[in-house]
């Protein structure tokens, strides 16, 4: 593809350059704050939704994003981008809302792509390379996908899709992405001229379309695991992004100063909002590496041969994430005393916040993970079609306690809601909502000396606008007055939400008793010689469901279904206690550490016993 010529980023008094672009360039001086206060952005109206990318020119040559390959700038980011753009609408004949399916490596050419897109005014479909053919066809397929662009690192794996298909593959060269970096040009302060923005971002640097085009049209399709049912698009619009993320801004107090450590995959709702389009809206610094290593991480996290500059002090991991770091750091340093004390002395002073999502956090890794970096880690709770809904509080000194999600964030309501089947008629449900909340508080509405335990449902403007072309099943997925239903089932407890697993296959009826799987994973996760678990139920004919345990030993180690139930007779109570027990190498998760418990069960358990069992 044709590059058109790039502006100068600095302009010295003594050179004024006009871009081949028809546009004339104002360079702009860093509008953040140095010290780090939250920027704010002032948008004309509140009806008004600001693209992540017009919000680039703002911050002009601050760094944006660090990769493997380099630094890049805002004002870089943003005129590539703004290149491709054009590329895209000349590909597309002008057409807006299409579908583009792009396949980029965790680097700045994903930033690029996703800005591109949005410029031209696409709906963005982000695909992984850790997708399987068959599921990258799916996506592709099920979205309609009008444009496929991806990288020459990876055109190889949509080139078959895009000729069987007859969809237009679009390759773009590591030029694009180079031409964003950082340039080192060597200029004295003093001779050079800024503009200070007095507002808005003005039209002598401008992208995209309209405003009222991006105030209600989608942005993205995001598809959903499928770990519980074949995967399903999620449209988000630009509307729900933006809220999604000033929320996050607002609760995690996401400044101009903060350097974020991404290592998530950048398909799903986690990596894209939390870990890059944060930092990227406020004027903050990404470090993206390609994927996660626990080595690589360590040496970020202790900024080893590193300027201070560019030391991370935010890091967003799934338990995974620790589980492996902690690993590394048993083999690694736990031998060392002055180690220990160096690293966590490093962490608590250096590192500001780090959390964890996308799946539960066994509470002896919480544990072990405080006392090695002295971090409570913040959890929270989110999903594809709300983005974030709970968290716990961003103040480390609070109650953040593991296995709870915390309280509701800006601009999200919650309920917790408990379904019943009729007594006269099975088909008949009633639905009592048990508890009702916002940042502001939740209100306990029943006190009939019950659990708070329910359905957990979503409201506000972070929820999606419906499941791309399945109207039915979004309609099915929401309650009469406009909540979301989460499909996971929650409870309240002493000022704050815990999430007890995905209603369909976490949620166990065994004997007339409701079991949560999650539950029983987190305290078989505190046996000695176990290091991870995953709990199914098995179809019985006497007790409904058996609780069967799925786990991975210590190496060298050897355990019995005798000696798991003598263990967690003062840790789960008689109905809970698993009562089959399989002992596997790996237990099989996707890369936001997930498992697909439908296909485990089929798996692992290919013809359940449904003999009456003796308990």
């Amino acid at each position: 593809m044709a590059l058109l010529g790039r502006p100068l980023l600095l302009v010295p008094k003594s050179l004024r350059y006009i871009s081949p672009l028809t546009c004339r360039l104002h360079i702009y001086a860093p509008c953040a704050s140095p010290t780090g206060v939250k920027t704010k952005i002032t948008y004309p109206s509140k009806a008004t939704v600001t693209p992540i990318f017009r919000n680039a020119p703002l911050f002009a040559e601050r760094t944006a994003l660090r990769d493997c390959h380099g630094f890049y700038t805002y004002m870089g980011l943003f005129l590539s981008s703004r290149q491709l753009a054009n590329q895209i609408t000349e590909l597309l004949k002008g057409k807006e809302q299409e579908r583009v399916a792009f396949l980029c490596p965790n680097d700045a050419s994903y930033v690029i792509t996703q800005w591109a897109c949005w410029m031209s005014g696409q709906i963005v479909i982000p695909l992984s390379p850790l997708h399987p053919e068959a599921s990258l066809q799916y996506f592709i397929t099920d979205s309609d996908a009008s444009l496929l662009l991806t990288t020459n690192e990876f055109a190889p794996k949509l080139e078959g899709i895009a000729q069987s298909s007859g969809r237009r593959l679009l390759v773009i060269d590591d030029a694009l992405r180079t031409l964003a970096m950082k340039p080192e040009i060597k200029v004295d302060p003093s001779q050079v001229d800024y503009i200070q923005p007095s507002g808005p971002v003005t039209d002598d640097i401008n992208a995209g379309l309209e405003d009222d085009f991006y105030a209600d049209s989608s942005a993205m399709i995001i598809y959903t695991s499928g770990t519980t049912s074949n995967p399903k698009g999620v449209v988000l619009s630009y509307r729900n992004l933006e809220a999604q993320v000033q929320s996050l801004v607002e609760a995690w107090n996401i400044t101009s100063k903060d350097n974020v450590l991404h290592t998530l995959p950048l398909h799903h709702i986690h990596g894209i909002v939390n870990g890059m389009m944060c930092p990227l809206t406020v004027g903050g610094r990404c470090t993206m590496l390609p994927q996660f290593s626990s080595s690589k991480v360590w040496a970020q996290l202790l900024a080893i041969r590193m300027k201070a500059a560019d030391r991370v002090n935010v890091f967003m991991g799934v338990p995974t994430s620790y589980v492996k770091l902690i690993e590394e750091y048993e083999l690694i340093f736990s031998n060392n005393e002055k180690m220990r004390e160096y690293i966590q002395k490093i962490l608590s002073e250096k590192i500001r916040l780090m959390t964890s999502g996308s799946a539960p956090l066994p509470t002896p890794i919480f544990e072990r993970w405080e006392k090695l970096s002295g971090h409570r880690l913040l959890e929270r709770f989110g999903m594809s079609e709300v983005g974030m809904a709970l968290s716990n509080p961003l103040n480390p000194s609070s109650d953040r306690r593991p296995g709870f999600v915390g309280t509701p964030l800006p601009g999200t309501k919650v309920r917790i809601v408990r379904t019943e089947k009729g007594e006269q008629n099975p088909n008949e449900v009633k639905e009592e909502v048990l508890c009702e909340g916002d940042q502001n508080g939740t209100k306990v509405l029943v006190n009939d000396g019950e659990p708070t335990i329910g359905q957990l449902h979503v409201k506000g403007p972070n929820v999606f606008e419906g499941y791309w072309r399945k109207p039915e099943t979004t309609a099915k997925e929401f309650a009469a007055d406009n909540w979301f239903k989460t499909g996971d089932t929650a409870q309240f407890v002493d000022g704050s939400y815990k999430i007890l697993g995905r209603t369909s296959v976490d949620i166990l009826k065994t004997g007339g008793y409701k079991v949560s799987a999650v539950e029983v994973e987190t305290a078989l996760l505190g046996h000695p010689d176990i290091i991870d678990c995953s709990v199914v139920g098995l179809p019985d004919a006497t007790w409904g469901q058996k609780v069967a345990a799925v786990v991975v030993t210590r190496p060298g180690a050897e355990i019995l279904l005798s000696q798991v139930r003598e263990w967690s007779r003062d840790k789960l109570p008689p109905y809970a206690i698993p009562t089959v027990l399989r002992v596997l190498d790996k237990i099989p998760r996707n890369n936001l550490g997930k498992v697909n418990k439908v296909n485990m069960v089929k798996e692992v358990f290919p013809v359940s016993d449904s003999k009456p069992l003796k308990k």
